[in-house]
């Protein structure tokens, strides 16, 4: 995928992500998915984590430094932990980091050069962004599942 077609992918994943929470009340975003399973809000907070995670990565290249986000190995510890660290924030809050994570997510990809060799899958730059669309692709379907919403596999 080249630039455009890669922020057009975001665009429509996270899309989907908010229909699939439109009309949430914040005690049901705080209300477990399941047994054992996070709550909306954990999955936003998850996801605006991870994206962080990519922004720093951004920023880090920019600078000439080497992306640290390749060092996480232990998903599941990182996850749990970024999960405590946002235990006590609003549903309010979660949100904020979760949209103003994505905003400045698009303004950095904005912001690349249209190089067809910087979009190469190969790259970091497309790995990143394509992982990030599976991500929300992901967390949408699991949304829409606990929602009891059919959600098109678009």
């Amino acid at each position: 995928m080249d630039k455009h077609a890669i922020i057009e992918k975001l665009l429509e994943e996270r899309q989907n992500v908010l229909k699939a929470i439109e009309g949430i009340s914040d005690d049901e975003m705080n209300e477990p998915m399941g047994e054992g399973k996070w709550s909306v809000k954990d999955t936003l907070g998850h996801l605006a984590a991870w994206e962080g995670e990519v922004v720093n990565a951004f920023e880090q290249k920019a600078r000439g430094e080497r992306p640290t986000v390749g060092d996480i190995k232990d998903y599941d510890s990182w996850n749990s932990a970024q999960a405590a660290k946002r235990k006590d924030k609003s549903v309010e809050e979660i949100r904020e980091e979760f949209n103003e994570t994505r905003k400045k997510l698009l303004t950095i990809v904005n912001d690349l050069p249209e190089d067809e060799n910087l979009w190469a899958p190969e790259r970091s730059t497309s790995k990143y962004l394509n992982d990030l669309i599976e991500h929300d692709r992901h967390h949408w379907k699991a949304l829409c599942a606990y929602r009891h919403l059919d959600c098109a596999d678009a």
